[in-house]
């Protein structure tokens, strides 16, 4: 028999606040942190810089854990995981009693290592050979050791549908009983690297994503780690855990189709939603809000819209669709887990969460858009996408409790 799998604890840490408790006062005090990019972090002054802004962690949390950890992922991670443990009610004790696993997705984790090692090599002429062996499973393989978990440990690395492929991971290793507990979600900070990347695909916004606006330009990036307590419902029941949401089921898939950009009808993000739904035993007449990608990238959005539109038109009634981009910047391999946790916080809070303007939407029949909070909306399920580059996609479908 299968496990009904359930979310117990979480931590965040993000443009939006360094807790899930300021997350909260963020969002509905509807307050961004969209600045411009300091000097200590990196030059933005380059003339082909489309803009020199993101979505940025408080300074001092960047700075104390670029002083306790030169490569820094490490510590910011295990800032969420005691955050969203303690949310759980878990001690370590309790933990290193069960088979406790870890999950985590990350696009470009050990970039900073790379960079921090290119830096002393030019700089100051020295060769950093440890930064060298720094990879990502080694980011994983430190926090395993760290919280001295004896479970499954995944290092999962599939672009901008990491955090959400993590999740769905952990899902399966509960849902078999393979795991008691398994922690799971994204981690990615922006360096010089990916800033430069996007830039030079011209798909960083001139000024700041409106995803799925007609005059979108682009993506706007950000600092995130999210991190989700996910166990048995059997187990949370048994020990008296607060129960946030139910994951019903996910899928993910590779289009296949192009190494940057999505197939333009959206079939593909099409098949991930309705296997997901299948997979979940959800009918979409059932889901009231899908949580897009929505990058605010043109090709992206305009075929995540058209597969949403082909998923949706024979659905009797509107759904909310919204990226929550708007609020923490596409944060990469964080993404599908900081958005799960957004979506939690939905049916907490009875709110969707938008944060841009934008006059000229597509219009459809089928479609009503978040671009600022909506509140009194109690929604009973939730589809959250993340589609990401090298046609990595994912999907998982979230429930209220």
């Amino acid at each position: 028999m299968k496990n009904r799998v359930v979310i117990t604890g979480l931590g965040a840490l993000s443009s939006l606040g360094d807790n899930v408790l300021e997350m909260e006062k963020n969002l509905k005090k509807e307050e961004i942190n969209y600045n411009k990019v300091p000097s200590e972090r990196f030059s933005t002054e380059y003339k082909t810089f489309r803009n020199n802004k993101g979505f940025m962690m408080n300074d001092s949390i960047y700075n104390e854990a670029l002083n306790n950890d030169p490569y820094m992922l490490p510590e910011i991670t295990a800032k969420c995981i005691d955050e969203a443990l303690n949310d759980s009610k878990l001690s370590s004790e309790m933990i290193q009693r069960k088979t406790t696993g870890l999950c985590l997705g990350t696009s470009v984790g050990s970039c900073f290592a790379v960079i921090q090692r290119m830096k002393k090599s030019i700089e100051n002429n020295i060769e950093d050979y440890e930064s060298g062996l720094f990879s990502t499973p080694k980011i994983i393989g430190s926090i395993a050791k760290r919280f001295k978990l004896k479970g499954p440990v995944s290092a999962i690395s599939t672009a901008c549908a990491s955090g959400t492929n993590s999740i769905g991971r952990a899902f399966d290793l509960i849902e078999n009983g393979r795991a008691d507990l398994m922690i799971a979600g994204g981690v990615d900070i922006f360096t010089e690297l990916t800033y430069t990347g996007f830039n030079s695909l011209f798909a960083l916004s001139k000024t700041k994503c409106k995803p799925f606006s007609n005059t979108r330009d682009g993506m706007s990036l950000g600092d995130a780690c999210g991190i989700l307590v996910m166990e048995s419902l059997e187990s949370a029941k048994k020990r008296g855990a607060t129960i946030y949401a139910e994951v019903k089921g996910y899928h993910i898939l590779n289009e296949g189709y192009h190494a940057t950009a999505p197939h333009p009808e959206g079939k593909y993000a099409l098949k991930c939603m309705k296997t997901t739904l299948q997979n979940s035993k959800i009918d979409i007449e059932d889901v009231q809000y899908i949580n897009a990608h929505g990058t605010g990238t043109p090709k992206n959005d305009g075929a995540e819209f058209n597969g949403c539109e082909s998923l949706l038109k024979d659905k009797k009634s509107k759904t909310f669709i919204g990226s929550t981009k708007c609020l923490t910047g596409h944060t990469l391999g964080a993404a599908g887990s900081i958005e799960a946790i957004l979506s939690v916080l939905s049916f907490k809070h009875n709110t969707l969460f938008g944060n841009y303007e934008a006059d000229d939407l597509p219009e459809s029949e089928k479609v009503e858009f978040i671009t600022s909070n909506k509140t009194n909306i109690p929604v009973n399920n939730i589809l959250s996408n993340s589609f990401g580059f090298g046609g990595n996609m994912a999907s998982v479908l979230l429930s209220r409790y």
